[in-house]
Protein backbone atom coordinates (compact mmCIF):
# COMPACT_ATOMS: atom_id res chain seq x y z
CA UNK A 1 0.00 0.00 0.00
CA UNK A 2 2.84 2.43 0.53
CA UNK A 3 4.67 2.25 -3.01
CA UNK A 4 1.11 2.93 -3.88
CA UNK A 5 0.80 5.89 -1.82
CA UNK A 6 4.23 6.91 -3.06
CA UNK A 7 3.65 6.75 -6.84
CA UNK A 8 -0.17 8.46 -6.69
CA UNK A 9 1.43 11.42 -5.17
CA UNK A 10 4.52 11.50 -6.90
CA UNK A 11 2.88 11.36 -10.11
CA UNK A 12 0.23 13.98 -8.66
CA UNK A 13 3.61 16.26 -7.41
CA UNK A 14 4.96 15.63 -11.35
CA UNK A 15 1.44 16.74 -12.96
CA UNK A 16 1.29 19.73 -10.59
CA UNK A 17 4.77 21.29 -11.68
CA UNK A 18 4.09 20.04 -15.22
CA UNK A 19 0.80 22.21 -15.18
CA UNK A 20 2.72 25.22 -13.48
CA UNK A 21 5.45 25.01 -16.34
CA UNK A 22 3.12 24.66 -19.31
CA UNK A 23 1.35 28.44 -17.87
CA UNK A 24 4.31 30.21 -18.25
CA UNK A 25 5.83 28.32 -21.33
CA UNK A 26 2.68 29.38 -23.01
CA UNK A 27 2.09 32.76 -21.20
CA UNK A 28 5.44 33.52 -22.28
CA UNK A 29 5.41 32.35 -25.61
CA UNK A 30 2.04 34.76 -26.32
CA UNK A 31 3.42 38.15 -24.81
CA UNK A 32 6.44 37.03 -27.15
CA UNK A 33 4.41 36.77 -30.31
CA UNK A 34 2.29 39.81 -28.64
CA UNK A 35 5.40 41.81 -28.79
CA UNK A 36 6.28 41.18 -32.37
CA UNK A 37 2.74 42.62 -33.70
CA UNK A 38 0.08 39.52 -33.19
CA UNK A 39 -2.76 40.16 -31.50
CA UNK A 40 -6.28 38.47 -30.62
CA UNK A 41 -7.64 35.35 -32.24
CA UNK A 42 -4.37 35.32 -34.13
CA UNK A 43 -1.90 35.26 -31.19
CA UNK A 44 -3.83 33.05 -29.31
CA UNK A 45 -2.71 29.55 -30.78
CA UNK A 46 0.73 30.01 -32.09
CA UNK A 47 1.95 29.16 -28.58
CA UNK A 48 0.79 25.54 -28.90
CA UNK A 49 2.20 25.25 -32.35
CA UNK A 50 5.54 26.62 -31.14
CA UNK A 51 5.66 24.28 -28.37
CA UNK A 52 4.05 21.44 -29.87
CA UNK A 53 7.45 21.46 -32.61
CA UNK A 54 9.49 21.71 -29.53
Amino acid sequence: MADRLIRITTALAVMGVAAVAAVISYRHAYELVHTHGETGPTARPVPFTADGLI
